[in-house]
Formats: structure tokens, sequence, C-alpha cells
């Protein structure tokens, strides 16, 4: 008997904003002291446009794996905010013990501490390593 999919919710960093924005905290204050006035505000308002941008557009979805007799398993996503299951090739590129890094469909998706609860990380992990 097949094992039944497995379906693994990803939400939004909040670990992944904090680890953009320290260091453009950092180079605006750095700035601040070391720069003309122009340059720091210029930076500060060009980081902090970057930065929106990447909150703006950071992943969120469930991600499927749907295990197949004696073939890799296929996987599928659903954005949030949608009902339907697209299939998607799936690739790991970082397997790490606090991140991982994965391409889906050849877009980047990150996968922090804060992105899943413990046990949707550690499935994800089990099936991961299992890929050729």
């Amino acid at each position: 008997m097949p094992k039944p999919p497995t379906t693994i919710t990803i939400a939004p960093s909040r670990l992944a904003l904090l680890a953009h924005g320290l260091p453009v905290l950092g180079v605006v204050a750095l700035l601040t002291h070391q720069a003309p006035p122009w340059v720091a505000v210029s930076a500060a308002l060009v980081m902090g446009a970057v930065l929106w941008d990447v909150a703006r557009c950071r992943p969120a979805g469930a991600l499927r794996v749907t295990p197949r007799p004696s073939a890799p398993p296929g996987w599928a996503w659903r954005p949030r905010g949608t009902s339907d299951w697209r299939v998607a090739q799936l690739d790991c590129d970082y397997l790490g013990p606090w991140l991982v890094g994965l391409r889906l469909d050849g877009r980047r998706l990150w996968v922090w501490p804060d992105s899943s609860d413990a046990a949707s990380r550690r499935t994800l992990r089990r099936w991961l390593v299992s890929l050729p």
C-alpha cells in the first residue's frame, strides 16, 4: 500500500527579514558617520526599498510530496491564497541543521526555522535526504 502524500506548510520567515535587515542597518549607520549626508540618505532609501521588496516577495504556501514506488517522489506547490496544486520541480541546494535551500521551479526558496513547525521541517529533511 503506497504512503499518502505529505503536505508541508511554509510561511514567510521573520528571521530571514531580520538577517537581511541587520546588515542594512549596519551599512546605513556606518554611512551616517563616515559619508556625506546625501550619500547616507540615498543609501538608506535604496536599501530600504530593496528590503521592502524582499519582505513583499517572500514565498509562502504549501509543499506536497507524493511518494511513488521505485521512482523519485513527486512534488507539488500551492501558493498561499490559492487552492490549485501545481506540479513542481524541486532541487535541494543546501541542507543544513537550521536552514534548507530549495529551488522550486527555478525560484529560490529558503526554509528558515520559523518558516514551518519542527515536525514539518524534519519530514521535509527526510524526504530531501532520500533524493538522488
